[in-house]
């Protein structure tokens, strides 16, 4: 290239104009044939901040984020493993959640503070433990009661710590007599039981009757987005990296669990590698937001129901032994909250009346007073 191309390249681009606004623009005087962006670093400026945030600040990110991201392993599982239902499920999840949380915006937008309710993710959960054969009327009686237990919650006892989809879960399970444990072979689609059931009613105590593997993997029959540990123990290493998940309920949890399988001589891997199980340990009982503040009481806990969710298979409970026992700890948390907020609103009245009949007696005295002195 010569002294005269060069020159030429030089001045063309001092000729070009610059562009200081942060949005992608066509470039001013272009003769090329189709239109070309602008390079704009605002965008990537604000790209690389939120990737930077994800990577090595995810503590930082939205509550809603982070619980989404570590629900997306286990809910893509399930669309692997059970596929048209779970699309059908999911898709009833998404649009009542989504529902909720326009209908938050909607109706609270003015309230200050700000109400911090997540409709969304808890139809995500109610409607994740759900069999794959329960009909599609189940999913839409949980997710919806879900979102609106959460609404309730939100806007009016926020003090509560509970995810609204597990209870939703438990109330409808309980009020159907087990409507949503409709569990199917993902390989056949045909009704069928879930492993710790086909164990319980067919197999001696000490037996193992499902290859590990396939348990850790998740093609079993079980909850449409829960079956598979290998993407539950993904979703709760990401719940750990956001510094969401108190290591001290897991682990005693798991120490919680090896108690009747040690008492009564069980398989320690075949009863511990149970997708569900850990679902809601590490997913939900385990989560710093739903937990009380005192620090004395969360061992209490995860050791508590890591005990009754493996000691209840003796008696017959299959893995829904779980989804009962954490929602009936956050049902107790939810009513000492009720009782305590319920004991202040009386003491804060009782004050309030107390402090007027002074006030009104004060009143009375004064003008006793002035009626004698005109007297």
């Amino acid at each position: 290239m010569g002294l005269p191309n060069l020159l030429a390249l030089a001045r063309e681009d001092v000729g070009l104009e610059t562009t200081r606004a942060c949005r992608l623009s066509l470039k001013a005087g272009s003769r090329s044939p189709g239109p070309s962006i602008a390079y704009n670093p605002c965008v990537l400026a604000r790209a690389a901040a939120a990737l930077d945030r994800a990577a090595f600040k995810p503590a930082s990110l939205p509550n809603d984020l982070i619980i989404g991201i570590a629900l997306a392993p286990p809910v893509i599982a399930g669309l692997i493993i059970f596929k048209v239902p779970a699309l059908e499920m999911l898709a009833v999840a998404l649009a009542l959640g989504v529902a909720g949380q326009i209908a938050a915006y909607v109706l609270w937008r003015k309230h200050i503070p700000h109400t911090q309710s997540s409709p969304l993710i808890a139809a995500i959960v109610g409607v994740a433990l759900i069999g794959a054969g329960a009909p599609p009327t189940t999913s839409v009686e949980i997710a919806a009661f879900a979102v609106i237990l959460e609404l309730v919650r939100a806007r009016y006892i926020p003090a509560i710590r509970a995810q609204a989809g597990l209870l939703a879960f438990a109330a409808v399970a309980l009020i159907t007599r087990g409507g949503p444990y409709a569990y199917i072979n993902p390989a056949n689609g045909r009704s069928f039981g879930d492993p710790i059931s086909v164990w319980y009613h067919f197999f001696s105590p000490v037996s193992a009757p499902i290859d590990p593997i396939r348990l850790y993997v998740g093609n079993v029959p079980g909850p449409v987005f829960a079956t598979s540990l290998l993407a539950v123990a993904i979703g709760a290493a990401w719940f750990a990296y956001a510094r969401r998940v108190s290591l001290v309920v897991l682990i005693t949890f798991f120490l919680g669990a090896l108690v009747p399988i040690y008492s009564f001589h069980w398989d320690y891997l075949f009863q511990l590698d149970s997708g569900p199980m850990w679902f809601v340990a590490a997913l939900v009982l385990s989560d710093r937001r739903l937990l009380p503040g005192s620090w004395a009481i969360r061992p209490v806990l995860g050791f508590g129901a890591g005990l009754l969710s493996v000691g209840l298979r003796r008696t017959g409970y299959g893995i829904e032994a779980s989804f009962f026992v954490v929602a009936g700890v956050q049902a107790v948390m939810a009513i000492f909250v009720l009782v305590f907020w319920g004991g202040s609103l009386a003491s804060e009245r009782w004050k309030r009346n107390r402090r007027l009949r002074r006030r009104e007696a004060n009143l009375r005295v004064v003008k006793s007073v002035s009626r004698a002195n005109v007297s």
